[in-house]
């Protein structure tokens, strides 16, 4: 545990900071833009100031931006120099003081733990504050993509939407604040998609292994997986005759094959639209992305052959047909893509070459055709075909990667994979993949993103 934290306030850096990164700059130009519509969301008392205990609200609050979000870590962080000494509290004219005394303007995660707990301190969470600590033991901080993990339950659609709305800001504030408590041993989920929470006690999950887990020991995902069973059954029952999975899953038979369409209007209360990438170009799917970043919104991946035919072309070898993958990042500089699998599995390699076999009916007899492809999107060939015949290919692989002929005891394989180096692997095994845009186009036939962000669609319940 104690090797953990630092690993997941390195992830919640990363993701909030590099990879969704936007206007915010964490210095005093942030600080003095954001105070005005800071201080009329948070200043409880009307003073025009901002106490510490206002912003330690604000911070674990559900209906801000990243921005403002990220304004409060700076102000909370630097709170000791830059306040007023008399009034104990922030001001424009306190930062700007701190500013011209050439006070750096620090900005850094390693107090996030301390604002965790001096939200738990407060009068009417002390009662309630183990609870908490059972749920989320690292606060905002346990709420990050790469600390969930799919269980036994097939519902990866479930965790997937998830893992890409906890990926921004306001999104992991959205997750932190379904949770209600009713006693310590007791809290309310309530999604903002369904106006009715459901309760759950610790012991329902505690005493079933079968749940999703975190990787610092939190219970929340399991009770929001609990939760959410428990709505399904009440409100849509879209598995209610399916004996097979209510024999296998029991009570919770509504876990399997969670329909995306009706996970985002739970989770989000927000509608989903899609798109097959194959027939996307790269500028458009670029427009998704930034809408994504930029608009806090969540989207997964799949391959299916319900929307067009399979791919041809498999620049990742281990990406599983029918199972949900998480968008949970976007470098626009970089253009690289950061997709998750909801197992944790960080298995997913980079192809060379893709090799298919075909049939080809003749006049005398069927003859077998491979067709050979690049899938390295480095090398100036990346997606062009060649037709060779078994005879051929095999001359072409023996020259070109003998070992890869040799391991299959001469059969000829489906994909040429290259590991990536220990060091450009996560030593956690979180399950994050890098694609370029053009892999992610060549890799999913399907695509869900969300229309809103948290919070942005109205709650019509």
């Amino acid at each position: 545990m104690d090797r953990l934290h630092p690993l997941l306030l390195t992830s919640l850096l990363f993701f909030s900071v590099q990879v969704l990164g936007g206007v915010f700059s964490p210095g005093y130009p942030s600080a003095y833009r954001y105070f005005p519509e800071l201080a009329g969301a948070l200043d409880k008392d009307f003073d025009g100031l901002l106490s510490y205990d206002e912003l330690i609200e604000g911070y674990h609050a559900p209906y801000l931006n990243k921005d403002l979000y990220q304004t409060i870590r700076l102000y909370l962080v630097n709170f000791e120099s830059w306040q007023n000494p008399i009034t104990a509290s922030l001001s424009r004219e306190s930062i700007e003081l701190a500013e011209l005394s050439g006070r750096v303007a620090k900005y850094h995660h390693e107090q996030d733990n301390t604002f965790w707990e001096a939200w738990l301190a407060k009068p009417e969470r002390q009662a309630f504050a183990d609870g908490y600590r059972r749920l989320f033991p690292q606060g905002l901080t346990s709420i990050t993509p790469d600390n969930l993990l799919q269980g036994y339950f097939p519902d990866c659609v479930l965790i997937a939407w998830l893992a890409s709305i906890v990926s921004s800001e306001t999104g992991k504030r959205l997750a932190f604040n379904y949770f209600y408590p009713f006693d310590e041993q007791t809290f309310e989920i309530v999604f903002p998609g369904i106006a009715k929470g459901e309760v759950i006690q610790f012991r329902e999950v505690e005493r079933y292994s079968h749940f999703a887990e975190t990787r610092d020991g939190g219970i929340w995902l399991a009770m929001l997986e609990a939760a959410y069973a428990h709505l399904s059954k009440k409100y849509y029952n879209v598995r209610g005759r399916n004996d097979r999975a209510r024999f296998e899953y029991h009570q919770y038979s509504e876990l399997v094959k969670v329909l995306p369409s009706i996970a985002n209007k739970v989770l989000m209360n927000s509608p989903s639209g899609h798109i097959n990438p194959q027939f996307e170009t790269r500028a458009r799917l670029k427009i998704l992305l930034n809408f994504f970043v930029d608009d806090e919104k969540a989207a997964t991946f799949f391959i299916t052959s319900a929307l067009s035919a399979p791919l041809k072309l498999r620049p990742f070898e281990g990406i599983e047909p029918l199972h949900a993958y998480s968008l949970i990042g976007y470098d626009k500089e970089k253009e690289i893509v950061y997709i998750r699998d909801p197992h944790g599995h960080s298995g997913a390699v980079e192809n060379l070459l893709t090799i298919n076999r075909h049939i080809q009916p003749t006049s005398s007899e069927n003859k077998v055709i491979y067709e050979y492809m690049a899938s390295n999107p480095s090398s100036p060939d990346y997606g062009f075909a060649l037709g060779l015949t078994e005879s051929l290919i095999t001359v072409v692989l023996n020259q070109t990667f003998p070992k890869a002929l040799a391991a299959g005891q001469g059969v000829i394989p489906s994909n040429i994979a290259r590991s990536k180096p220990t060091a450009e692997r996560s030593p956690a095994r979180t399950g994050i993949i890098e694609m370029t845009i053009q892999q992610v186009i060549d890799t999913f036939n399907f695509m869900f993103i969300s229309m809103c962000g948290p919070y942005q669609c109205p709650n019509d319940e």
